[in-house]
């Protein structure tokens, strides 16, 4: 294949991901980036087929056998937080992917980040401390749903009856649909609680106690996200965090779950 052809494999191949991002982001500023990145792909396009239709090209290469579908990675690759999160193909059925999305972006945040709010590397005020209880349990709830899901899928692999299986399917949706409110729901919780005491220790107050301070971790503590970070901003980069995750996971109309 010559350099023409392979550059513009791989401008189409960058489109098709930056459509990806289109499609599950609903920032307007990220929206409007996306955008601006996809009309300088294709005007490079233009310029090295100037009397072929754009369109007419970007379609011709990308049903091109070669070039594959973007994968969820390449779909969250346009984020600055989330981008470094491996997708996981927690349920082989295509109707899930957003809850492979989710659920990979739980359990990433779960083992990776969320551990710097504890009160090991956080010390928060009395009144924040029971707030941040509260998250807790809300994150306990998201897996506890994630577990219902993932039994079902567990009693589909295993089972020899059809009539069972239409039914587990029906379990399945409803179950997902479940998941992905609940994990939508504990982040936007854990985004307001974090902008207040971000807010709170940038303007001198006292809900953060120790937000100066840098990250040590104890030694049976597997990830180190963090380490040599002050408080402040490794809740600023867990803010970033949620506000993304809360931008890709798609909640389901609720009515359509009961």
């Amino acid at each position: 294949m010559d350099e023409k052809k392979k550059k513009a494999r791989q401008i189409v191949k960058s489109i098709k991901a930056l459509e990806g991002v289109m499609k599950t982001s609903g920032d307007p500023s990220q929206r409007a980036r996306v955008k601006k990145d996809m009309e300088s792909l294709r005007n490079m396009l233009k310029d090295m087929y100037p009397d072929v239709s754009v369109k007419d090209l970007e379609e011709a290469i990308a049903t091109d056998d070669l070039l594959a579908e973007p994968s969820r990675e390449e779909m969250l690759s346009g984020y600055k937080y989330i981008k470094v999160v491996p997708v996981e193909k927690i349920s082989p059925y295509k109707d899930d992917e957003e809850i492979n999305i989710a659920a990979s972006l739980m359990k990433y945040f779960e083992d990776r980040i969320w551990g710097v709010i504890s009160d090991q590397h956080s010390k928060l005020d009395f009144s924040n401390s029971a707030e941040r209880d509260v998250l807790y349990r809300k994150l306990d709830e998201c897996n506890r749903a994630f577990k219902i899901f993932y039994q079902t899928l567990d009693d589909l692999e295993r089972t020899k009856s059809g009539e069972y299986v239409s039914q587990l399917n029906l379990m399945r949706i409803k179950q997902g649909r479940i998941f992905l409110i609940e994990i939508h729901a504990f982040f936007s919780a854990v985004k307001d609680f974090i902008t207040d005491v971000i807010a709170d220790s940038e303007f001198g107050g006292t809900m953060v106690l120790n937000s100066d301070e840098i990250i040590v971790y104890s030694d049976y503590e597997k990830y180190r996200t963090f380490d040599g970070w002050n408080v402040l901003d490794a809740l600023k980069y867990m803010k970033g965090f949620v506000d993304e995750a809360k931008q890709v996971i798609v909640v389901p109309d609720i009515k359509n779950y009961k």
